[in-house]
């Protein structure tokens, strides 16, 4: 799986790429003492087994090469035991080893968008798990394979990564919680679901299953559990691997449909991995607003790392924004944001947390760019540096520069450029293609 690491400078970099990201000074001096302590425990080391190697030997057989040094006579090194300053410095580069962390990508893809298609040919190497939205539901929870799913165009642009494709309880284009609910009311239903989705994994050689089961109402908290604990029986068997996406909550109080029904305790036990999709704080139907502002990201992180493994936790990032006219709010992308801003003649500022947003005609539009995504991260990897990693709805949607964030390259400038001049009145605009 590709791993993508932070460095100190809040840039993730990939990991085996010849990058040279800007260090802080806090990077330097953690750099400095690291390679301080080697030094000791090499020295150390090479005492050892000097010493080691003449012990109880021939004389014939001293004088090997060690570390491609001669002797300890020849390499200056006396035939001690290694010093305090050594064991020091090891116990020291110990203390400091786990302060850079590989941190996992994935990434829901929907298959009925050409443009995730042309994301993952283009950005697939930097993506260490793929979640295309392969399934859905019949009514009677049978599953239905989605526009495109297991196209083998779509399978080979994720070829590299793990794939892991999202099932979900859609039924007519709709999450039904009323018929995941049925689904999970008996230990028949639960068994039969659980069996026909191992056996889907197993039969395409996928790498596991994302389980993203939405509206699910709060009595039927057990019985999801339930499900999930004989799902990942089957696929662990199998040497596969279960994904659970959950709804983002701050506390385990939030006991209402959807959150209610997933106890993240429980659910962290059983999965290999739990995406909590951290977005959507401001939404369609609510007031315009950021779509996942810092001060509650950081809450949905604190309360995740209380209840689940830390290493199984992927934070959902969006990739998308709203254009809002009073409460109704349309989903766009990066680049129908843009487009819009510049059509308009709308000013993009950032606000508070970093979220792009601009106002036009009585509308208010907050989106995501690479700037955006960087502050959310950073924030993230300050505060959370243990979280497993970062997921992401939807490919297809982003600012191209989220990419350089990824990979280790600079962000997007806080400030983008200028928006082309509005039309004279009663001139003709040019039509977008949105």
């Amino acid at each position: 799986m590709t791993e993508m690491v932070f460095g100190d400078s809040g840039v993730r970099r990939a990991s085996g790429v010849n990058q040279r990201p800007s260090l802080s000074r806090q990077g330097f001096m953690r750099i400095a003492i690291v390679a301080a302590a080697a030094s000791e425990i090499r020295r150390a080391l090479e005492c050892y087994l000097v010493s080691h190697n003449d012990k109880g030997k021939p004389s014939a057989t001293r004088g090997r090469k060690v570390s491609g040094l001669a002797n300890n006579q020849t390499a200056g090194l006396p035939n001690v035991k290694p010093s305090k300053s050594s064991l020091f410095a090891f116990l020291l580069l110990l203390t400091i080893a786990p302060a850079s962390f590989a941190y996992r990508i994935a990434a829901w893809i929907p298959p009925w968008d050409g443009n995730a298609l042309t994301s993952v040919q283009q950005n697939g190497n930097a993506v260490g798990e793929s979640n295309p939205v392969w399934y859905s539901w019949n009514a009677d929870a049978t599953i239905v394979k989605n526009w495109n799913a297991e196209d083998a165009s779509w399978r080979a642009a994720m070829t590299g990564s793990l794939l892991i494709p999202t099932i979900q309880n859609v039924v007519n284009k709709s999450f039904d919680g009323g018929a995941a609910a049925t689904m999970l009311a008996t230990s028949a239903s639960r068994e039969a679901h659980a069996n026909a989705i191992a056996q889907l994994v197993v039969l395409n050689a996928f790498d596991g299953i994302d389980v993203d089961y939405e509206r699910l109402p709060a009595a039927s908290r057990a019985n999801f559990t339930a499900f999930i604990a004989t799902l990942a029986q089957k696929l662990h068997a199998a040497n596969k691997k279960l994904s659970v996406t959950v709804y983002a909550k701050t506390s385990d109080s939030a006991n209402w449909t959807g959150p209610g029904a997933e106890d993240y305790a429980a659910l962290g036990g059983l999965a290999d991995s739990i995406k909590i999709m951290a977005y959507d704080y401001s939404y369609s139907t609510s007031a315009p607003g950021p779509i996942a502002p810092l001060d509650w990201l950081d809450k949905v992180a604190t309360y995740a790392e209380s209840a689940i493994p830390r290493d199984k936790i992927l934070i959902g990032l969006p990739l998308y924004g709203y254009d809002w006219t009073g409460t109704t709010g349309r989903g766009v992308t990066y680049n129908q944001a843009m487009q819009t801003a510049q059509s308009q003649g709308a000013a993009i500022t950032h606000d508070a947390n970093g979220e792009a947003t601009y106002s036009y005609n009585g509308h208010t539009v907050y989106f995501q760019d690479a700037t955006s995504y960087a502050r959310k991260v950073e924030m993230l990897k300050q505060k959370h540096p243990a979280i497993g990693g970062f997921a992401h709805w939807a490919l297809g949607q982003e600012d191209p520069a989220v990419w350089n964030v990824i990979a280790g390259g600079v962000t997007a400038p806080a400030t983008p450029p200028p928006p082309a001049p509005k039309p004279a009145p009663g001139t003709k605009r040019r039509a977008t293609g949105h």
